[in-house]
């Protein structure tokens, strides 16, 4: 299930959070921080609790995955972040289609 939600400028994909894993939910916010956000919406967007939005935020910090801007109290996603996002995507496509390709096997498996 995905559902978006209107960000500023566009619109943020919130996908079902059924079983993310690490991976997924940093990703998460390192997308909802690509244009600056402060703490309360990127919890808010990443439908995280705030201990857990509190480990995955450092953890992120400590990657320098993110940026603070004590000037605007927002983070910001950093280059390294963005490289992050990019393999990220590429992985998620290729997980996507082998998937579809297991899917399919499974069906003709269980069809004969």
């Amino acid at each position: 299930m995905k559902t978006y939600i209107k960000g500023k400028g566009r619109d943020v994909l919130m996908k079902s959070r059924k079983n993310r894993s690490s991976i997924d939910i940093v990703a998460n916010i390192l997308e909802i921080a690509k244009d600056g956000a402060k703490k309360t919406r990127i919890m808010y967007l990443a439908n995280l609790s705030y201990e857990l939005f509190k480990r995955y935020l450092n953890f992120s910090m400590d990657k320098n995955f993110l940026e603070y801007n004590s000037i605007e109290k927002k983070y910001k996603t950093t280059n390294k972040g963005l490289d992050f996002l990019k393999n990220y995507y590429k992985f998620k496509k290729i997980e996507e289609k082998y998937k579809k390709e297991l899917k399919a096997i499974k069906e003709a498996f269980m069809g004969s």
